[in-house]
């Protein structure tokens, strides 16, 4: 099997795929070329080398999977690059539309020991501040039940516990409307010509659109108790939800 060096290129590939398999359950090579912002042409030359690496399972026009050694190097890069997030916002200030590129360029940066200082400096926070969950040094991760603010009927009642960090034009409108972390938001009217929704959000009343309202992850009234450890390898059990 051939060595292949895993430099910032490679990690960056891994968390990207990672990221798309826990949050739509699957990665094709189009979805991968647009989360990494590249040509298809050139995911698909690097998923040929990365299954010939080892660290992914790769058939033309079929997607692409992690195998246990691509998952393990995501899941370090991932808990880094959330870890990071926390840092930035909590302890620097940046608000949490600013810290995704920041964090890029911080997680190749130290060791696992400089990692895990910071993991315990910051009170080994399970979930990163858009509310996605931060592997721990095994790779577990904290499962809970969420679901789309769009899957809310109306008159029902949640908690936002995850925004999609994946524009940060949506983060700053989601703000705009109430839309933080730990808000509580009651569904007033679900539109059916455009899937928009007339929502509470900590008691103001906004029009959130079908995109927004996608992205937006809700911990439904009445669904409580501690979260369920995810395990690792295989395939892992992503917090419910297909975006974030």
């Amino acid at each position: 099997m051939p060595n292949i060096e895993v430099n910032h290129t490679v990690e960056d590939y891994l968390r990207s795929l990672y990221r798309l398999e826990a949050r739509d359950g699957e990665a094709s090579n189009a979805a991968l070329a647009k989360e990494l912002n590249i040509t298809s042409s050139a995911v698909t030359e690097m998923a040929r080398r990365l299954a010939e690496g080892g660290f992914l399972s790769y058939q033309k026009y079929q997607g692409l999977k992690l195998t246990k050694e691509g998952r393990d190097v995501a899941v370090r890069i991932t808990r880094r690059h959330r870890l990071w997030e926390v840092f930035l916002i909590r302890d620097l200030g940046f608000s949490w539309d600013e810290v995704h590129d920041l964090a890029d360029q911080f997680e190749h940066i130290g060791t696992d020991d400089l990692i895990d200082r910071l993991e315990a400096f910051l009170g080994h926070p399970t979930h990163d501040p858009h509310g996605d969950p931060i592997p721990d040094r095994d790779g577990r991760i904290l499962d809970r039940p969420l679901i789309p603010l769009s899957q809310l009927e109306a008159g029902e009642t949640g908690t936002v516990e995850r925004v999609s960090d994946e524009f940060p034009e949506l983060l700053r409108y989601a703000s705009s409307l109430g839309l933080a972390i730990k808000a509580e938001v009651k569904v007033i009217e679900k539109i059916a010509f455009d899937a928009s929704i007339r929502m509470l959000a900590n008691g103001r009343e906004s029009m959130v659109s079908e995109k927004l309202a996608n992205s937006v992850f809700i911990l439904r009234a009445g669904k409580s108790g501690p979260p369920a450890a995810g395990t690792r390898g295989g395939k892992r059990k992503a917090e419910s939800g297909r975006k974030g």
